[in-house]
């Protein structure tokens, strides 16, 4: 589920309404409304009215399969795409977004009467808003409604909601003039370079959209000047320059300010796609160099690299180059996306703590001015295990180590599952005999541990996974996914 999104419907209603379609589409199987109402906290009365107003959403198709025995199913995710679409065009905070965008200047009786509703109403749904501008340190005036704050974190809010919601929403989307004129930018850049360019494309266009848009509406960058001198001696500057210059009859101004130069120069490295041949731009100093090389050295010392390749070495210190950077403008380059936290803290637990802690505790946190140590260390976590995907890393067996709790026949049974699931590389022990500790996973060299208790005494320093007592089918696909997708070291 996109979280941005659901953070801009403000409908409490609604929001439920889509967690209950989501909730049924990920569990490919059929849920009951006791199962459905349990997990999401929600009485059967109020789901069952949820369902019936699904239901006559979609009074031309048939969205939620009901078998009397099993309970509700959705077989076509586009049935849970299409609620959304259809949210995302009426929802009064989704358009008041886009008007801002577009600088339509109104006040919130103004922007009430255009929604059909009340005022107060508008007023708190307005909180949601607030909140999320918040996270992007800027602020909301009601007269007329309007983003306050530094330019470069008003377009980095702007980016964020037309790059996550334009998968979901129709408003607002790049055209084909700025598509086209990226792909002459694309050009004027790898000729004076000589060199493939390797962005992407479509973070890039997204970027040109409000930029663009912001340019067009007098709303212009100021770059610190200290900031400004230092970066126009940077080869990148002095390419897009040129490439600029070339571009000015069809620009959208007569002519583009030094600072808003700088600023896409700036750009270019949040566009920057991480491939082990792409060479690294200067630092822009040597303290900034050297304080990268020491992190990266301390941090592969704890995480048992004996020798980083060079070409695994290039990708970690041009992201963390770009970091220190780009932060220089604001902190918000270095924000991730929710979905993507989640995912990798959950499924990399043990190796993002461990980056966590190497960030909190040195001193490129000060350098590049990390304030978002949870985001960097997802980043520094999906990197090396690429690394180790690709067999950077010394190479050993996979333990997998199974601690089942039950009857004697049960985990008889148990046993049985257990030996049945093989997979190449991974070797597998079940253990009943033995209280699983921190002392015991370091001594049997366990990656993973799966229990169907919980056991809160002693937060283990590997991979956890807890199954349900009886471990379903979907326990057993998660377990190979982290196997699968687990680091070679944790």
């Amino acid at each position: 589920m996109n979280h941005f999104f659901l953070q801009l419907i403000a409908e409490k209603k609604v929001r439920r309404q889509i967690k209950v379609l989501q909730k049924i589409y990920d569990a490919k199987f059929p849920l009951t409304v006791d199962e459905i109402a349990e997990d999401l906290d929600i009485s059967k009365r109020t789901l069952s009215r949820d369902i019936k107003d699904i239901e006559h959403s979609f009074p031309e198709q048939e969205i939620l399969e009901l078998n009397t025995l099993y309970g509700y199913s959705i077989n076509h995710t586009h049935y849970v795409d299409d609620l959304i679409v259809r949210i995302s065009e009426e929802s009064p905070l989704l358009l008041i977004v886009n008007g801002v965008f577009r600088e339509e200047v109104k006040s919130i009786d103004e922007w009430a009467d255009e929604l059909f509703i009340s005022t107060s109403t508008l007023q708190r749904y307005l909180t949601y808003l607030k909140n999320l501008l918040k996270e992007f340190k800027l602020e909301l005036t009601l007269t007329p409604i309007a983003f306050l704050g530094e330019e470069v974190n008003i377009r980095h809010f702007f980016f964020n909601f037309f790059y996550s919601m334009n998968d979901i929403s129709t408003i607002s989307h790049p055209t084909e003039a700025e598509h086209e004129f990226h792909n002459k930018v694309l050009a004027g850049y790898d000729e004076i370079r000589k060199t493939t360019n390797y962005s992407q494309y479509r973070r890039a266009i997204y970027w040109l959209m409000v930029v663009n848009n912001r340019i067009k509406q007098g709303h212009f960058v100021k770059i610190n000047p200290e900031l400004k001198k230092i970066q126009k001696q940077m080869e990148t500057y002095h390419v897009l320059f040129q490439v600029a210059e070339s571009l000015l009859p069809i620009m959208v101004v007569e002519s583009l300010p030094e600072d808003e130069i700088v600023y896409v120069d700036f750009l270019t490295m949040d566009i920057f796609v991480y491939l082990e041949d792409r060479v690294i731009s200067d630092f822009h100093s040597k303290e900034e160099k050297d304080a990268v090389d020491d992190f990266l050295a301390k941090a592969f010392q704890v995480l048992g690299v004996d020798d980083a390749e060079a070409v695994d070495l290039r990708v970690f210190i041009s992201y963390l180059r770009n970091q220190i950077l780009l932060s220089k403008l604001t902190p918000l380059f270095q924000k991730n996306v929710y979905e993507v936290n989640q995912f990798v803290k959950g499924g990399h637990k043990a190796l993002f703590y461990k980056w966590v802690d190497l960030l909190q505790n040195d001193p490129i946190k000060q350098i590049a001015n990390i304030e978002y140590i949870e985001d960097v260390a997802v980043n520094l976590t999906m990197f090396t295990h690429c690394m180790a995907h690709n067999k950077r890393f010394k190479e050993r067996e996979r333990h997998i180590l199974f601690t089942f709790d039950g009857p004697n026949a049960y985990l008889n049974y148990l046993a049985t599952l257990v030996e049945k699931f093989n997979i190449q590389n991974v070797r597998i022990t079940l253990l009943t005999n033995y209280h699983v500790t921190n002392e015991l996973v370091e001594e049997r060299k366990v990656d993973v541990v799966v229990c169907n208790y919980k056991d809160d005494s002693e937060i283990l320093g590997c991979e956890v996974y807890t199954a349900e007592r009886v471990p379903t089918e979907n326990d057993w696909e998660q377990i190979r996914n982290i196997i699968f997708h687990m680091d070679e070291f944790i």
